[in-house]
């Protein structure tokens, strides 16, 4: 069997954001991990937003991984 290539961390969040600015409603729906070619994501979706809105994917920081 191949060895997973896959880390055991996500390293992006995915966010559904609603709004715009200071009034925008962020909304954690999912998570992905970066390919090791770095060209492109693995995503989990634990939602579907069903509103008007936009996906947002952004790397996890340090801190962040640190308290997961």
């Amino acid at each position: 069997m191949a060895k997973s290539t896959t880390p055991r961390i996500p390293t992006h969040e995915v966010f559904h954001v609603v709004g715009e600015k200071d009034k925008a409603r962020w909304t954690k729906i999912g998570v992905g991990w970066q390919h090791q070619d770095q060209d492109g994501l693995n995503l989990i979706i634990n939602y579907t937003p069903l509103v008007e809105g936009r996906t947002v994917v952004r790397k996890i920081k340090a801190q962040q991984e640190a308290d997961a």
